[in-house]
């Protein structure tokens, strides 16, 4: 009996003493029988690399690894669409437990308050898709003739969105150490565009506030690191833009139009100049703007009319929302080249050619002269009707 107490007290140790300088992740996957559960670790480029596995018999797990020498996010994944994110730091045990059906929407986490952080993160951008898309497919049910409707509904996306960015602001300045801020600062909506934009001057301020903090807290991160760098190259890039501008617009208007570039819908960049040739109305407008969608019905029924003959539509919307944007086009029926940077006023084409209120455009010629601009209603259609 001594000896076996003794055997058992030794046991203990070695095993306390071996986990010493380990990480663990320990818990119960529910349902999990027999599935393989895999320990990975997410790096700075977003691919991930296989720490351990395990195959799950009643459900139980534990991995244990090498101390952590940073704040570091981990996946808990039993296959590439059923996974949790969790970050774990130095020697600390983190106890996750779930539902192997759905791991992201049914666990719970301990003992790691930046995994509790990234669970609450989620689940509250998980709501805010949800009611974003409900918005969304009201939107698209309401007809295009109910501007009030559509308009309160646009007033209320935006509004769910604004609320969600201060509470990431809110937690960043409360939290300016924690890498839950990063995590945080690039999450994305359904469609994988992000919710918070290093271009845009408000979410820059918390971009800039947390790169500062990581690189001083941890200044030999590489995820710190990264952080600083990408709003660094934000900032410079705004700068050169900036100082480009007034040069641009001024060769415009000597020698003809500008080419600009951005994605469509299925983010291709698309060209202006891969229209040169024909005749080519720039149109500058928004899913938001009542007048924008009024004057593209009029230019839609001159594109019908005259595409046979050559002319090109090259639309740039200001939208912020790619739902929004998306739903409009396909609502309305806009066959021509529709592309948007997603940075509302903050457009780059749109700052390119100085526009300051919308609906907008230039009209291109064949050869690559700009003759006529802000055209609209009766206007452009006697200059189609001149043109061909």
């Amino acid at each position: 009996m001594r000896q076996s107490l003794l055997l058992l007290i030794v046991i203990i140790l070695v095993s306390a003493c071996s986990d010493k300088d380990k990480f663990i992740v320990s818990g119960h996957i529910e349902g999990g029988k027999n599935k393989t559960l895999y320990l990975e670790r997410i790096e700075t480029n977003q691919t991930t690399t296989v720490l351990d596995s395990v195959k799950l018999k009643n459900g139980e797990f534990k991995f244990r690894n090498d101390r952590l020498s940073e704040p570091t996010f981990l996946k808990l994944k039993l296959s590439d669409k059923n996974f949790v994110t969790i970050l774990a730091d130095s020697t600390e045990t983190v106890i996750v437990n779930a539902e192997a059906q759905n791991l992201e929407a049914t666990y719970l986490v301990q003992n790691s308050e930046p995994s509790a952080y990234i669970l609450i993160l989620n689940r509250r951008v998980r709501k805010l898709n949800d009611a974003l898309n409900k918005l969304a497919a009201q939107y698209k049910a309401t007809s295009t003739d109910d501007i009030e409707t559509r308009k309160a509904l646009e007033a209320e996306y935006e509004q769910k969105i604004n609320e969600h960015k201060a509470f990431v602001g809110e937690f960043i300045l409360d939290h300016p150490r924690s890498f839950a801020g990063y995590y945080a600062l690039f999450q994305t909506f359904d469609d994988q565009n992000t919710i918070m934009n290093v271009f845009d001057e408000k979410d820059q301020v918390y971009f800039a506030a947390l790169a500062t903090s990581l690189n001083l807290y941890f200044p030999d991160s590489e995820r710190a690191k990264q952080l600083y760098n990408y709003v660094l190259g934000a900032k410079t890039k705004q700068q050169r833009e900036k100082f480009a501008n007034e040069l641009i617009a001024s060769q415009a208007s000597q020698s003809g139009y500008v080419d600009i570039e951005a994605p469509n819908l299925k983010g291709d960049t698309i060209k202006l100049s891969s229209l040169e040739g024909k005749t080519i109305i720039v149109n500058f407008w928004a899913s938001w703007d009542k007048k924008s969608v009024a004057a593209n019905r009029h230019l839609k029924k001159m594109y019908n009319k005259y595409r046979k003959n050559g002319l090109e539509v090259y639309s740039v919307s200001l939208d912020k929302s790619k739902v929004l944007w998306e739903s409009a086009i396909v609502n309305e029926g806009y066959e021509w080249v529709d592309v948007s940077d997603l940075r509302y006023t903050d457009s780059y084409p749109a700052r390119l050619y100085n526009i300051k209120q919308i609906p907008a455009n230039y009209i291109i010629s064949s050869k690559g002269e700009i003759i006529g601009k802000d055209l609209f209603g009766n206007r452009l259609t006697d200059k189609l009707n001149e043109i061909f």
